[in-house]
């Protein structure tokens, strides 16, 4: 490398190294565990802090259905615990020296959990289903480059792409690209059978109360999983979900209450075990409908954004383990680009209100979940919204409603998350580009500029210009200020002593390449 300049393989294995940073050493379970030979057998129930939407892999633009799916769906590659970019399904890939034709070699001896051999008409499938508009897939602007995908043989697949990019590998990684067999879809393109390929496979869902999944014998990864069954019990309430774990009503908990850390790392039990993630709390975001008046307007948008105190949000929502932020990377990550944030500024605020024509303020609502602790955050952001002269009222969903709304545009304000990201790609195009597979969560911000940079940012193989673009997006991003970014943060897991092997990914999956559920067994 020279001058900043790298080749493409350099700059796929620097994505996955920048993903890495994104963790800043993240004190993560499992390195230490003991030398004790795994034991085969025993149920684990884990409580999650959100209801499971729907088992569709393509489909849910929530955290939740990415970490609730892990255990049954895999993708060609995977983020490790620290998003590093591995094997799953492939095994190796390669790129042409043009930088538009990637061949993926698939895994030998994959079963999906009916029975049926992986091959290439699968793969093939999967992403075209992901790719068509009608599916609503998440990752579908992830995939958007592909122009064609050829099958030359059982075991490879090649993808051909309209111009280089250089994250691409990253792009086909996690639950939300899964491949999954034709036969799991009926012809309306709903998934009928959930059959992936991953350590567990389905047995029973029962909305709102459990998801249950018991060991695959067919795994390719021979010898594992180690658990006879896992079942996911939705607890929204992070006081019930903490209880749960230390009576032992659970044996793992995905998300520990950030305002008892201090007190459970002061007196750690002999019963479980709390996990500090750093980075894992992601980023905390006010979305602005631009499609809802009065937020057609940027300069009402600019007088929220002004009127929000950053550091009231951020203790709201990481309460002690988080920090103000202005773009979907965290200060410590080499991705987080030296684009000064807007101060807090209620005079401005309300200048700019009277500048559109409402110096008396307006009447607003914004729309939440249940869960994730949203409810006192969306309550502070309510007080500050009221000392610029807008009056903002609570709607609280269960969260497949409160998703639902999102995703078909049905909301005026949204406060959301972003989990912790892997390139400035995968931070930035899925949300705010207009062909985004997750576009709802930038209010539809429609800017050419802004969608011209993001497409210049996937074929920058040099650091250095990518930096450059990248600082513009963001720049874009906060004058626009339809997507408001507000914070930085840790998240914590916790899990009963007597479960070993097990350590959690930084963005959540309870089932990741080399961790998390599928290396999990029970103590006797």
């Amino acid at each position: 490398m020279a001058q900043g300049r790298l080749t493409r393989r350099d700059f796929v294995c620097g994505a996955a190294a920048a993903g890495a940073g994104l963790a800043a050493a993240p004190w993560l379970a499992g390195a230490a565990e003991g030398a004790a030979a795994p034991v085969r057998g025993g149920r684990l129930v884990a409580g999650v802090q959100a209801e499971i939407p729907h088992l569709d892999p393509h489909r849910s633009a929530l955290t939740i259905s990415y970490v609730a799916l892990s255990p049954m769906y895999q993708a060609l590659t995977e983020l490790g615990p620290n998003l590093e970019l591995r094997p799953r399904l492939a095994t190796s890939w390669q790129v042409s020296g043009d930088g538009l034709s990637w061949t993926f070699n698939l895994r030998r001896g994959v079963k999906f959990h009916n029975g049926k051999a992986l091959t290439s008409r699968d793969v093939q499938f999967s992403i075209e289903r992901i790719l068509d508009p009608k599916t609503g897939a998440r990752g579908r602007g992830d995939l958007s480059a592909i122009t064609s995908i050829a099958t030359p043989n059982p075991n490879t697949v090649v993808f051909r792409l309209k111009s280089p990019f250089g994250f691409f590998p990253n792009k086909l990684a996690t639950s939300y690209q899964a491949i999954i067999p034709q036969e799991a879809v009926d012809t309306g393109n709903n998934v009928t059978k959930p059959i992936g390929t991953g350590p567990f496979q389905f047995v029973e869902w029962v909305t709102n109360d459990h998801l249950t999944m018991r060991r695959f014998d067919g795994y390719w990864d021979a010898g594992k999983p180690y658990l006879d069954e896992v079942a996911l019990k939705p607890i929204p309430d992070e006081t019930v979900r903490l209880t749960a774990l230390q009576t032992g009503d659970v044996q793992l908990i995905d998300s520990v209450p950030q305002a008892r850390l201090q007190g459970l790392f002061a007196q750690p039990s002999r019963d479980y075990v709390v996990r500090l993630v750093r980075g894992g709390g992601g980023q905390g975001v006010i979305v602005l409908n631009t499609r809802h008046k009065p937020f057609d307007n940027v300069k009402i948008r600019q007088a929220v954004a002004y009127g929000m105190n950053k550091r009231e949000m951020v203790d709201a929502s990481y309460r002690g383990w988080g920090v103000t932020d202005n773009q979907n990377f965290s200060p410590t990550s080499p991705w987080y680009l030296p684009v000064k944030d807007r101060p807090f500024d209620v005079a401005h605020a309300k200048s700019l209100l009277a500048e559109a024509g409402m110096p008396n303020g307006f009447k607003i609502t914004i729309s939440i979940a249940n869960g994730y602790g949203q409810p006192a955050v969306a309550q502070v952001f309510q007080a500050q919204m009221r000392r610029i002269g807008v009056d903002v009222s609570i709607e609280v969903y269960d969260v497949p409603s409160w998703a639902n709304r999102i995703n078909t545009g049905n909301f005026d304000i949204d406060l959301t998350g972003f989990f912790a990201k892997v390139d400035p790609d995968d931070a930035y195009y899925r949300y705010s580009h207009s062909n985004g597979g997750v576009w709802q969560l930038s209010g539809y911000l429609n800017d050419s500029e802004l969608d011209r940079l993001l497409d210049e940012g996937r074929t920058e193989a040099d650091v250095a210009k990518a930096k450059t673009t990248y600082t513009r997006v963001v720049e874009i991003l906060q004058d626009q200020a339809s997507m408001l970014i507000f914070g930085s943060g840790h998240s914590a897991s916790g899990w009963r002593s007597n479960v070993q092997g097990y350590a959690p990914q930084l963005i959540g999956a309870l089932s990741y390449a080399g961790g998390g559920l599928q290396e999990a067994w029970l103590a006797k």
